[in-house]
C-alpha cells in the first residue's frame, strides 16, 4: 500500500532529508552541549521549536514503512529528544542535591556526559530503523537460508494429464509402487516428493502415475526420499 503513495524516488528523497536532519541533529547536539543556555530564553525556545520540527521529519519518513522500524524509530527519537535538551533544562539543577536522605553533587559534565550517551544511542536506534525500513537486506547474513519456495521453484511439477501424452510408450505404475513398505506407510505426510522421470527431476504429487522407468530421488547418504511436507517443515 506504501508504494502506491509514495513512489521509490520518494523513499530516496526521505532518506536525503533524513540524513540531513540528522546532521542538524549532531551540529545542534554539540553547539548545545558546549554552550550553557537558559531554558527560558528565546533562543532556546526558538531552537527547541526547530528541534521538534526536525524530529517531525524524520517520523513522517518512516511513518509508512511498518510497525517495527516506526517502534525502533520513535524510540530513538525519544532519545535524540531528550538528549539534545537534557543539559539545558537541567542546568538550573547543578550543585549540590538531596534524594531520599542521599547526598549529591550534580556536574554540568556529568549532564553533559548522560547526553552524549543518549545521543548515541538514539542515533543509532533511528539508523536501525531506516535500515529495517529502507534496507533489510543489510541485515540478511550471509549464507542466509533460501525459504523453501525458492528450494522447490528449481523443480518442474509433474502434470499428470499433460505429460503423459508425450511421454515414450511405457507402461505407467502408480507413484507407491517405488517405494518399500516403510515409505508408503509414512507417504500421506508428503504433499509432492522428488521422482527423476526420464533424466528431469520433477515435483510428484504423492498418488500419481508415472512411467514404470521412473526413479525417486533420494538423499546421498542416508538414502531416504526428498519431498516436502505439507505441514509446513522438510521430511
Amino acid at each position: 500500500m506504501y508504494d502506491l503513495f509514495l513512489p521509490k524516488d520518494k523513499d530516496k528523497l526521505f532518506l536525503k532529508c533524513t540524513i540531513a536532519c540528522i546532521a542538524l541533529l549532531i551540529g545542534i547536539h554539540i553547539y548545545l552541549s558546549m554552550t550553557l543556555f537558559d531554558s527560558s530564553s528565546k533562543m532556546f525556545g526558538l531552537l527547541h521549536i526547530v528541534i521538534i520540527l526536525i524530529l517531525m521529519v524524520m517520523f513522517l519518513a518512516i511513518l509508512l514503512k511498518g510497525i517495527v522500524p516506526v517502534a525502533i524509530s520513535c524510540l530513538g527519537l525519544v532519545l535524540l529528544y531528550g538528549s539534545i535538551l537534557i543539559p539545558s533544562v537541567a542546568s538550573n539543577s547543578l550543585g549540590p542535591f538531596y534524594y531520599k536522605a542521599a547526598i549529591g553533587n550534580l556536574h554540568y559534565e556529568t549532564l553533559v556526559g548522560a547526553a552524549h550517551g543518549y545521543f548515541l544511542l538514539g542515533l543509532a536506534m533511528v539508523v536501525l530503523g531506516m535500515i529495517v525500513a529502507y534496507k533489510p537486506s543489510v541485515l540478511y547474513t550471509r549464507n542466509r537460508p533460501q525459504p523453501a519456495e525458492h528450494l522447490w521453484a528449481n523443480y518442474p511439477k509433474w502434470e499428470q494429464n499433460l505429460q503423459l501424452a508425450s511421454t515414450k510408450t511405457e507402461a505407467l505404475i502408480d507413484l507407491p509402487n517405488l517405494l518399500d513398505d516403510k515409505e508408503k506407510y509414512l507417504l500421506w505426510r508428503y504433499e509432492f516428493i522428488l521422482v527423476i522421470i526420464y533424466g528431469t527431476t520433477y515435483k510428484v504429487p504423492i498418488y500419481s502415475f508415472v512411467p514404470e522407468s521412473s526413479s525417486i530421488l533420494r538423499e546421498p547418504k542416508s538414502h531416504k526420499i526428498v519431498g516436502m511436507s505439507k505441514y509446513g517443515y522438510f521430511v
